[in-house]
């Protein structure tokens, strides 16, 4: 093999010890006798499938490489991390090794025992999680509550964590999630494969149709790696349910659904005592958020503020240190992969919410989720709807009634993202025509405006500004005429 001297600047080190993690995947280390003489060598695996090996011995500190850029004298980023390696490890490279193709390094490679080779990989701050581990101890089961409580048992089966993890890393590199993050994520997807199975009351996790796009799902991975629950707030079709599922999706969460109303007290939010097979006797039976709590998997308590105030204090426990849930029968210790999502709509429109206490809120990541991201591009994800004259007449109309809102605030029963993807999945069924549009517009949104007036008030904004054609309702003459 032919060597040649190292001239490259030490500038070359310094500018490639933050870039680091984004061209490499690993780096492991090995001290090989060699004949009396102990040779320390270092190989460095890269993201983009590439390998390559710096060996110590003798004082003398020489890199071995091969790609087509680096063969050929050009800039190669593989040689600059190099470079910024063997500096951190305090022994600048003197010479290059020049394989005469990648079959002759990975012929000197094969020739160390690679069970040698240990991973030093976070000495140099690149985050590496090994692709087969061997199988941890599985976690000791909850204590049981004082009492025995029937509550649907969990498959048995340990799930396979890298089902389905290659289009869920694709989805997640789309949405510009740093490698850093990228990793606690896998990690945390592992952990939740190895010890959370489902049970008859979950909904097993699956790739939405439209997993969400924004902002706040980074955020919300980020938070949830780090240990957080979340309360995500926000108005009707701002995507809230959308990023559950995603996050479900990513991380493989089993889903328990509950939906608060006001006549929940603290203990039926638990469970209640239902009549058994036989029907001669009753057994205290958790609830989907009881069940989520003691088997694990992702808990999303819908309407949190429809509860009452000592309500919702029954989550505080679960939520703090203690990380138990208070039930009738004895306390439930919380899963250690168990995570508690609770999710509000907001504005004046909303009857029967209370505020949230704040010790609750205190215990919670809180995201202000964005009412609407790219509403165009929405709908045509969601329904796969091409037409960009429809899509922007869709646009209008929303447009039409969101200013009537914000200068009247009238209109807000109509603001239903849910509306415009009916009304568009309505169009491509039945045709586009002046009467399937005032159908499907009247249907799906206009009249779930109930005041009467107001709705008057919608359609005559809609003319003015958005869809010039729409036909007065014998509703509305009638009222112009003075007809009761």
């Amino acid at each position: 093999m032919k060597y040649t001297r190292n001239a490259l600047k030490p500038i070359l080190a310094l500018q490639y010890k933050e870039k680091m993690i984004d061209y490499v995947s690993r780096i492991q280390q090995a001290v090989i006798d060699e004949k009396g003489d102990p040779a320390t060598y270092v190989k460095i695996d890269f993201q983009d499938g590439g390998s390559s090996l710096w060996r110590r011995k003798n004082n003398l500190s020489d890199y071995i490489h091969f790609c087509d850029a680096f063969a050929g004298g050009r800039p190669c980023p593989h040689l600059g991390c190099a470079v910024a390696v063997a500096q951190i490890a305090g022994a600048p490279i003197e010479r290059f090794g020049l394989p005469k193709d990648q079959a002759e390094l990975d012929g000197l490679i094969a020739m160390l025992p690679a069970s040698d080779f240990k991973d030093v990989s976070e000495s140099f701050d690149i985050p590496y999680v090994p692709e087969e581990e061997e199988a941890a101890a599985a976690p000791a089961a909850p204590a049981s509550p004082s009492k025995p409580v029937p509550a649907p048992k969990a498959a048995a089966s340990k799930r396979d964590w890298k089902v389905g993890w290659t289009e869920v890393e694709s989805y997640l590199k789309g949405q510009g999630i740093d490698r850093r993050l990228l990793v606690k994520i896998q990690e945390k997807r592992k952990a939740v494969h190895d010890t959370v199975m489902s049970t008859p009351m979950a909904i097993d996790p699956v790739a939405p149709k439209m997993p969400y796009e924004g902002p706040m799902l980074e955020r919300s991975l980020r938070h949830i790696t780090m240990g957080k629950s979340l309360l995500l707030t926000g108005d009707k079709g701002a995507g809230k349910d959308t990023l559950i599922n995603t996050i479900a999706w990513v991380l493989g969460y089993p889903v328990y659904l509950q939906t608060g109303h006001k006549g929940f007290t603290s203990e039926t939010v638990v469970g209640e005592n239902m009549p058994t097979g036989n029907g001669l006797e009753v057994a205290f039976k958790y609830t989907a958020f009881a069940t989520g709590v003691l088997h694990g998997g992702l808990t999303h308590f819908a309407e949190l503020n429809m509860l009452l105030p000592d309500v919702t204090s029954t989550f505080h426990s679960v939520l703090d240190d203690n990380e138990q849930l208070s039930t009738p029968v004895g306390p439930v210790p919380r899963h250690k992969e168990h995570l508690f999502i609770g999710s509000i709509n907001v504005g004046g429109h909303y009857g029967g919410v209370k505020s949230l206490n704040a010790a609750l809120k205190d215990r919670l990541a809180v995201l202000q989720m964005p009412y609407t991201l790219d509403f165009k591009l929405l709908i045509e994800k969601k329904t796969g709807l091409t037409d960009k004259h429809l899509l922007q007449w869709l646009e209008d109309i929303k447009n039409a009634i969101d200013l009537l809102h914000a200068t009247e605030g009238a209109g807000d029963e109509a603001r239903t993202i849910r509306g415009y993807i009916d009304v568009a999945t309505y169009l491509q069924a039945f045709g586009v025509t002046d009467k399937t549009k005032l159908e499907a517009l009247e249907d799906f949104v206009l009249n779930k405006c109930e005041d009467r007036e107001e709705r008057f008030a919608i359609r005559n904004q809609i003319r003015m500004s958005a869809w010039k054609a729409l036909p007065k309702s014998k509703e509305e003459e009638d009222y112009e005429n003075g007809a009761a």
